[in-house]
């Protein structure tokens, strides 16, 4: 099903409430915990009893791995991304791979990158966002989080800081006039 207006036509099922690995999760303007406000997630793992697990796409950090990590040989060019709030003292090596099944996330090891070599389809997070069993299905009713099915797009653009945020108001946008609304409304209301 294509939204009315939607920018992007892979949208589709956007009212879905059932999360599972493979999903994007997208914030919606009503969340204001400042380690979720307006981000978009990838989630790499879901099931009822063990909960889930995602991953922040659009918090690009400023440095990409060269920098931060100081030397890492062929892979200095890897952006570097905000994962989530669990964590975040530790680095997480991935490939976001997309493919006529959908979207694949891939935790890599030495070993594979050895194997692998330097794709550009890797990516580096800082942390990851966690979820206990039943606890994302309940923010999704409380209507924190909507569930979307990724987009070649959206996994594989590399963003910039304010790019992930007008691409989290896009989605927005695409979702109809209320949220586009509630999406452009500052974090501060006093401020407005």
């Amino acid at each position: 099903m294509r939204l009315r207006g939607s920018a992007d036509p892979e949208l589709r099922n956007p009212t879905s409430t059932n999360p599972s690995k493979g999903a994007l999760l997208v914030a919606l303007p009503t969340l204001m915990d400042s380690h979720f406000r307006r981000t978009i997630l990838f989630l790499s793992h879901h099931n009822a009893e063990d909960g889930a697990v995602g991953f922040i796409l659009n918090r690009p950090l400023k440095e990409n791995l060269g920098e931060l990590a100081g030397s890492t040989g062929g892979l200095g060019h890897v952006p570097v991304f905000e994962g989530g709030p669990v964590e975040r003292h530790h680095l997480i090596l991935t490939r976001l791979l997309w493919n006529h099944e959908g979207a694949h996330f891939q935790s890599l090891s030495e070993e594979d990158l050895a194997e692998k070599g330097n794709t550009p389809d890797l990516r580096a997070f800082t942390g990851y966002a966690g979820w206990s069993a039943g606890q994302l299905e309940r923010e999704i009713e409380e209507k924190s989080w909507i569930v979307l099915p990724p987009t070649s797009a959206l996994l594989s653009t590399v963003l910039t800081q304010e790019e992930g945020v007008s691409r989290w108001k896009s989605l927005m946008k695409d979702l109809g006039p209320w949220y586009h609304l509630l999406s452009e409304a500052p974090d501060d209301p006093k401020l407005n």
